[in-house]
């Protein structure tokens, strides 16, 4: 973990602490405004954004560890200042969507919709919500758009890591690949996958397969159960935060490892517990 480029573990801890789960968020986002739970989507959506656009900034060496919680208006003005002529500053609409789908306004006025029915107090139902038929549409851009920066814009391609998909652009900045290639994604995607029709043919359902607590009828009871519900094996994963402490707390602190370590207490909110394990491991290192 400790035996790559300082480049590369900021990439790696920057896909774990925000890209991965704003991919999660950006799914039931979708899930959510496809069925009408329109609460529910107006949080995930800011939760998205959100991430992306804290991604992309401490990766390109703006701290994102306080002063911006989950207000996206600051974030985004701050992701125009970093990226400059790279920063998404608009949205178009697609051309295979037709024009009755699609208001043209200025991004900032979406970003403020977004920032207030998406505000932590709507998941405590304080907040009214309203929908217009291009929510969705310009949630997905806005989304791709900003997946696409969430790497350094001046870090060299192949200079850190391999990027075998990128071999052509070896030796140039990042920045090149986001400008020439609008339609490329830096980081792939993984969502979730099987039947949605798993519990049942209705939305319904999905409170009521196998809920013995809130019964409705014996074929609830008689579905046949996922492996995912109850597996014969129990699963697990660690977190890479929790990787990160065992595998420094097991070893010696070399000066790249204690430089990794730095950046990440320095530029992410991690918890105030973890960070003083960190910061104790790194003290009685220096001790010794």
């Amino acid at each position: 973990m400790f035996d790559t480029p300082l480049n590369h573990f900021k990439s790696v801890f920057a896909h774990k602490f925000f890209v991965a789960p704003s991919d999660r968020n950006y799914f039931f986002a979708r899930f959510s405004k496809t069925y009408g739970i329109n609460e529910e989507f107006w949080w995930e959506a800011l939760q998205t954004i959100e991430k992306l656009l804290k991604a992309g900034l401490v990766l390109n060496g703006v701290s994102v560890k306080g002063g911006y919680g989950h207000d996206i208006e600051k974030l985004w003005n701050k992701h125009r200042e970093v990226f400059g002529d790279l920063a998404v500053t608009n949205l178009t609409r697609p051309d295979k969507l037709a024009e009755r789908f699609w208001t043209d306004s200025p991004l900032e006025d979406w970003i403020t919709r977004v920032n207030e029915m998406g505000h932590p107090d709507s998941r405590y139902g304080l907040l009214s919500y309203s929908n217009n038929n291009d929510d969705m549409f310009k949630f997905d851009q806005l989304a791709f758009e900003l997946r696409r920066r969430t790497i350094g814009l001046d870090w060299i391609i192949g200079g850190d890591f391999p990027d075998n998909e990128l071999t052509e652009f070896y030796g140039q900045p990042y920045r090149n690949v986001i400008a020439q290639h609008p339609e490329y994604q830096i980081r792939s995607m993984k969502s979730p996958t099987g039947s949605i029709g798993v519990t049942g043919a209705n939305l319904e359902d999905v409170i009521h397969s196998w809920n013995f607590a809130y019964f409705r009828s014996d074929a609830d009871l008689e579905r046949s159960v996922p492996s995912t519900v109850s597996p014969a094996m129990a699963g697990f994963d660690n977190s890479y935060l929790y990787l990160l402490w065992n595998n420094i707390n097991d070893a010696e602190v070399t000066d790249l490892a204690r430089e990794q370590v730095e950046w990440l207490l320095g530029n992410i909110q991690i918890g105030r517990d973890a960070e003083e394990e960190f910061k104790k491991i790194l003290a009685a290192d220096r001790a010794d």
